[in-house]
Formats: structure tokens, C-alpha cells, sequence
């Protein structure tokens, strides 16, 4: 794509929406490995490159953009960086309250010791973020749309992620 920022954003000021689809285009992938860097996450660099691009179309007009490249890579930037910031403030909390819920349980649940140690193994053998969902879902019984609320990513990323943990854990328990 060879772009003016002047002549992109009067295009997608004026509404626009095939110049608004190239410029996603031509710069999701290299956002998306942008933020994977601070994130960590593939799907969750997805979500927050899309998040940026939806509120970028939903708010051009009072958006005072000059240099689109620079504006684009300090939103992506800015956005990992809240969602780090937002990570370690609920982890502190909730690493604790995770840890005793599940040594509570632990005492209660008269399954077979290798059993419930198989299904602890299959949890945390998920990626971070994976099992931050699952147990959101089935730990602490929040809604999915709570969940997306809570980790600013959108319901169909925590669908996702709940469809994937679940064949992740049924492949290591039925497979293994």
C-alpha cells in the first residue's frame, strides 16, 4: 500500500470504509507482532490491534492524527501496556485467592488423587491466558461477557479461548 497520511485520513474522515480495510490490512500484521512483544499472547495481540482499529474508525473525526504509522504503533503500544498494567494488579489478587480455592477443593473432592492430579496438570499446562479464562469461567462462574469486561478483550476472544482450554484438557486427560 503506498499511503499519504493526509490523503488516508480525509479518505476515512469522509467515511471511506475500502481505505479504512486497506490500512487494517496493511498494518495488522506487523501491530499484531508489535504487541505480541509486550503481551505475549497471539490472541490477545489480535484482540488489542482490533480493539485499536475499531476505536480509531469510531473516533477519527475527534482524532487529531497527524503521522499514521506513529499514531497506530503508540495506541497498539499504549493498549498492551494498560493490559500488562491491568494483569498485574488482578493477578496479585487473584493468584492467592486461586491457590486456596483450589488447595480447598482439593480436601473435598474424594475423586482418586491421580485423577484430580491429572486434571491440576492439564489446567496448568495451559497458556497464561487460557487458564486465566478457564478458571474465570469455571472457578469463579463469571459470564463470559464479565470475563471479556474484566480482561478488556471481546466475548468472541473469551469463547475462543474457553473452546480451546476445554479440547486442550480433554486431549491431555483422554489422550495421555
Amino acid at each position: 500500500m503506498n499511503y499519504n497520511d493526509a490523503e488516508i485520513l480525509k479518505k476515512i474522515a469522509d467515511g471511506d470504509l475500502k481505505t479504512y480495510k486497506s490500512l487494517f490490512s496493511y498494518f495488522f500484521n506487523d501491530l499484531v507482532q508489535f504487541a505480541e512483544g509486550f503481551v505475549f499472547d497471539i490472541e490477545v495481540a489480535k484482540d488489542i490491534v482490533q480493539d485499536v482499529f475499531i476505536y480509531f474508525w469510531e473516533n477519527h473525526a475527534e482524532l487529531k492524527v497527524k503521522h499514521l504509522k506513529s499514531y497506530l504503533y503508540t495506541a497498539v503500544k499504549n493498549k498492551s501496556i494498560h493490559y500488562i498494567n491491568h494483569l498485574k494488579v488482578r493477578d496479585k489478587h487473584k493468584v492467592f485467592l486461586i491457590n486456596n480455592y483450589l488447595e480447598l477443593h482439593d480436601d473435598e473432592i474424594e475423586y482418586d488423587p491421580e485423577i484430580l492430579k491429572q486434571i491440576k496438570a492439564s489446567l496448568e499446562s495451559l497458556p497464561k491466558e487460557m487458564k486465566r479464562i478457564f478458571k474465570a469461567k469455571y472457578i469463579y462462574d463469571l459470564t463470559v461477557p464479565e470475563i471479556a469486561e474484566d480482561l478488556e478483550i471481546s466475548v468472541n476472544t473469551v469463547k475462543t479461548q474457553l473452546k480451546r482450554a476445554r479440547a486442550a484438557i480433554r486431549e491431555k486427560l483422554f489422550n495421555e
